[in-house]
């Protein structure tokens, strides 16, 4: 266990930027659990324990001087370290927002209101994969679904009948991706959903790239599929599914999908393009926290995609915070499903029939790292709409770091290893 010493780091960090934590609508299911913040011991304690705690705090701010985002790392329910930097959106270009010169850019980002919150939102882009496999391996261990269930069987009106529930949690599917379908086979007149993408992949009858089981390739259509066989098996919609068995005992307040922050139904004015920004009223008014807006690597605004619509691959809106809540209930606590399932999901599952391991290890929603120097590494990282993210956990000593950024600049890409060394260095002055 951490020396006390070591924890002044939690106070020091928790200050920036304070804001109490919220629900909105009908949350009464949701059990919320505080992530734990431990007293602040003093500098000269910690100073006399002779730990390279200031390695942490430089490295930190040296990302956080080009970072636009939030930072968290900890280890179990404690957080060592948490930042937040810059700003919900850049007004670097006024190109994409309606009705803004470009004389006003500098005061709409300096406004107080636009600063960042460590508790403001980001879409969770490929992250949200996590989610989907664990709602699909829930239904799994109760009984209600199998890994070896086809398409043919769950959702007939497809043409890859053969094509099982395992090949799609695994990339292995064949399953062409859809983001490179051509754009005006959808109905962009509002956001493409998981309905209608099934209805295109029905009507275009795509073959498969390669036979299902002989290679790995990475297709967000996959995870699209494994949302509708949950809403399907399950009888409810995918999104209430995720918050009664996901969100809510995580304790995941915070958490919510992009077709619940706007009105995806709404005529849209770019519908092939995006959305032109419209100040703040396109944000649900029930959402308690600031929601972020992507950005490209210029700094312009990043336009909606009218495929957000589209879930189970992307799609969820959460804050650092409520990762750490999630990789708890999940990872640790096992609250959301049995440990077997979790250490399947955690484990390699992407072998090929041939027996061929493909180079990239994948589990269930999880991209996995046998790393010389720090172990196993369970993570994913999220690249979409301008936003660039990594959540990372070690499982040997629950370890787990969390970059959101709405800015993709790269400027927290590879720092990851760095930050595991710093971390290392604290626990071994611990043993």
């Amino acid at each position: 266990m951490l020396k006390k010493g070591i924890l002044v780091l939690l106070c020091l960090f928790s200050i920036c930027l304070l804001k109490a934590d919220q629900s909105c609508g009908d949350t009464s299911y949701l059990v919320h659990k505080p992530v734990v913040y431990q007293p602040l011991e003093t500098l000269t304690e910690m100073a006399s324990l002779g730990f390279d705690i200031d390695s942490l705090i430089r490295m930190a701010d040296a990302m956080g001087e080009s970072l636009n985002g939030t930072l968290i790392i900890a280890r179990n329910d404690t957080i060592i370290l948490e930042r937040a930097y810059g700003y919900l959106q850049l007004y670097k270009s006024n190109a994409n927002y309606k009705g803004v010169q470009e004389s006003q850019l500098e005061t709409l980002r300096l406004h107080p209101d636009n600063k960042m919150w460590k508790t403001a939102l980001f879409d969770l882009a490929s992250i949200s994969k996590q989610f989907t496999a664990a709602a699909i391996l829930k239904l799994c261990s109760e009984g209600k679904l199998s890994l070896q269930d086809t398409l043919g069987k769950l959702i007939p009106e497809l043409p890859y009948k053969s094509v099982t529930v395992r090949h799609l949690l695994t990339h292995t599917s064949g399953i062409p991706e859809y983001f490179n379908f051509k754009y005006d086979i959808f109905d962009t007149a509002t956001f493409v959903d998981n309905a209608q993408l099934i209805r295109v992949l029905k009507r275009e009858r795509y073959p498969l790239d390669f036979p299902s089981g002989t290679r790995f390739e990475y297709r967000n259509t996959n995870y699209a599929l494994l949302a509708a066989i949950v809403e399907r098996v399950s009888g409810i919609p995918f999104t209430e599914y995720v918050h009664d068995n996901m969100f809510g005992p995580a304790g995941m307040n915070d958490t919510f999908f992009f077709t619940e922050l706007i009105d995806t139904n709404r005529r849209w004015p770019a519908a092939k393009k995006g959305d032109i920004y419209t100040p703040y009223g396109w944000i649900n008014p029930e959402i308690p926290e600031p929601v972020t807006r992507g950005h490209k690597k210029n700094g312009a605004l990043a336009l909606f995609d009218r495929f957000n619509g589209i879930l189970g691959d992307k799609g969820i809106y959460s804050n650092v915070e409520d990762m750490i809540r999630w990789t708890n209930s999940y990872f640790i606590h096992y609250d959301i499903i049995p440990e077997e399932w979790v250490a399947q999901a955690s484990t390699r599952q992407n072998t090929l029939k041939n027996g061929i391991l493909p180079k990239q290890i994948y589990g269930y929603g999880l991209r996995l790292e046998e790393s010389p120097t720090h172990g196993l590494l369970v993570y994913h990282g999220g690249l979409w709409d301008g936003y660039q993210n990594l959540w990372l956990y070690r499982p040997k000593d629950k370890v787990q770091i969390v970059f959101l950024s709405n800015y993709y600049n790269g400027a927290h890409a590879g720092k990851s290893d760095a930050v595991l060394n710093i971390i290392d260095n604290l626990i071994s002055h611990d043993r």
